[in-house]
């Protein structure tokens, strides 16, 4: 019945075999064994395209119900056995994943030996309805209100440089000044090369020129360490370099860029033990870490 709902929503056996983390064969047998038990076609299959017969539509609603009962009756017996285990999707951006979730992930799984976990960093915002994923980090307010959000950091985003850079080129003292400078952005926070900055008490956009454009925030570290521009920087990645003295804080006084943290996870009757686990995990785990503010 998974396989065949899967099918369904995924549109196709390939699709559906990644979300369910099968192959496609696998997939394919499961829903030929579900048509020949049942003695009736479920899905029109042609060399192009799948589409659900009007049977098959009918008892694919009927198969969300029985799904959900199942999955009640399973996480009822987690609770009563205060056992945590089963299967985790769980996507964050990149920047994300790298300095914080990754080791969030980890702790989980010491934690509960019986939980697996699917970890995606993506850059895009994944439609965790859509793909399946149970739990979803996200940097930025949320608009779906079909999912919930919990807020647990907030990151800081501020401008640095190389001291053999700004030696070369000059401190900037204003935040106009930046046209004369080579600047490294990050596509995802500025992907139409604009940095916000407080000025006579506004935020005001300015755009700027890039030297380069990277979408994850260790490239833009190393590459203001290697002195090619003023880099807009996530305070967790050069804080160590800060206190040593390998980047310097320019602009300080004029800085607007701070995105709050979110773990995020779908609006259901009944939130599954692993991922109300999961979820205050994440919660805690943000709240200990030395690498976000709160």
């Amino acid at each position: 019945m998974r396989a065949f709902v899967n099918v369904v929503e995924q549109g196709g056996f390939t699709a559906a075999s990644k979300r369910l983390g099968i192959s496609t064969m696998l997939t394919s047998k499961y829903v030929k064994q579900l048509e020949e038990k049942i003695d009736a076609r479920l899905l029109n299959r042609t060399t192009r395209r799948v589409s659900v017969t009007e049977l098959g539509q009918a008892y694919y609603d009927r198969c969300l119900s029985i799904i959900e009962q199942v999955d009640e009756l399973q996480d009822l017996v987690s609770e009563q056995t205060g056992t945590i285990k089963g299967h985790l999707r769980v996507t964050a951006p990149r920047v994300l994943g790298e300095e914080v979730v990754v080791d969030c992930a980890n702790e989980f799984m010491k934690l509960h030996p019986e939980i697996t976990i699917d970890l995606r960093l993506e850059e895009r915002t994944v439609d965790i309805i859509q793909e399946g994923i149970d739990v979803a980090v996200r940097l930025g307010a949320l608009n779906d209100s079909s999912l919930i959000a919990r807020h647990v950091a907030r990151y800081k985003y501020l401008l640095c440089a190389s001291p053999a850079y700004l030696k070369d080129r000059g401190t900037p003292t204003h935040p106009t000044q930046l046209i004369n400078h080579d600047c490294i952005v990050g596509s995802t926070i500025s992907p139409t090369n604009q940095w916000e900055f407080i000025i006579d008490g506004k935020k005001t956009a300015l755009t700027i020129k890039p030297r380069a454009r990277v979408n994850a925030a260790q490239p833009i570290r190393k590459m203001t360490l290697q002195d090619h521009g003023i880099g807009m920087c996530l305070i967790s990645t050069v804080q160590e370099d800060l206190e040593q003295g390998r980047l310097i804080r320019v602009l300080k006084d004029f800085e607007a860029y701070d995105r709050n943290a979110y773990v995020i996870y779908p609006h259901r009757r009944h939130l599954a033990p692993r991922v109300k686990a999961f979820v205050d995990h994440v919660a805690l785990h943000f709240k200990r870490s030395d690498k976000v503010e709160h």
